[in-house]
Order: structure tokens, then sequence, then C-alpha cells
């Protein structure tokens, strides 16, 4: 008979601290590793001369599948201290996307990518494939990142509740 695990509730002032360390330098480090990636988006950007923002082309790689009305579209992204109705306009006008008004909500914008918007979003995936490809030379394996996804999952649901 297998008996369930039971959560620990109390913890010792030097466990807490320790726990408490562990959590500082783990959202410290989710805030740099969100930097570098912006900062390869946008090197990989550089070297296609594409003309935008690395924000602006993850807009593009999150509606890639089909069109998105602007609250679906940040209700997925992340796009913290930026204005995405700005950067919407701006897609908009440089002609990576359509921005359109559905029949039925005179109210909300609905974007669908064009042909250009597509081309860098078909960029994005690929130099995520190229660099999730190269994990395991820095000795990162499959259940490591299925733990650290499953845990970063837990702490969105926590603080979107």
């Amino acid at each position: 008979m297998q008996r369930a695990a039971v959560a620990k509730t109390s913890y010792s002032d030097e466990e807490l601290a320790l726990k408490s360390r562990y959590f500082a330098q783990m959202l410290q480090s989710i805030e740099l590793l969100h930097r570098r990636f912006l900062d390869v988006i946008t090197a990989e950007l550089g070297r296609r001369e594409k003309a935008l923002s690395a924000v602006q082309a993850l807009i593009l790689s999150h509606a890639s599948d089909r069109p998105l009305s602007l609250g679906q579209l940040q209700a997925l992204g992340h796009y913290e201290g930026t204005n995405l109705s700005y950067n919407v306009g701006k897609l908009a006008e440089s002609g990576f996307i359509i921005l359109s008004r559905p029949e039925w909500d005179k109210r909300s914008s609905v974007i669908e990518l064009t042909a250009e918007g597509q081309e860098v979003a078909s960029l994005i995936a690929r130099t995520i494939d190229e660099h999730s490809a190269s994990l395991a030379s820095i000795g990162i394996t499959g259940d490591e990142l299925s733990l650290l996804t499953r845990t970063l999952k837990g702490l969105h649901r926590l603080w979107s509740a």
C-alpha cells in the first residue's frame, strides 16, 4: 500500500533562509535568461537584416499559427515593460501583420501575419530549435528540462491565482 506524500508545512529559520535565497537566485536567473534570449533574437535579426525589435519578433512568433486578438496575444506573451498596441501598430506599418476588426466585435483587433511576418516567425522557430539542439552539449537532459518546465509552470500558476 502506498502512502500519499505529505507536504512539509513547518521549516526551521535556516531552511526558510536557504529556500528564500535559492528562490531569489532562481528569479534573478530567469530575468537574466530572458534578457539573453532577447539578445540572441536581436543578433539573429541583425544577421538577417530585419528591421524590428526582439519583442516585435516574439509577437510574430506567438501569432504565427492563427489570427489572434490583441487580448489573446497579451495572454500568450511576455510583454511587460512594452506597449503591445505600439508594437502591433509598428508591425502593421512595416508590413509584418494585417490588423483588422472582426465583424462580431468592432472593439477588438485581430492580427494575422503577412508572408514577411511568417518569415520572421519561422526564423525565431529555427533559432529556438538550433539552441534546443545544443542543450545536451552543456549537460542539460530532457528530464531536467521537463522538470524545470513543470517547476516554472507551477510558479506561474501560483502567481496567477
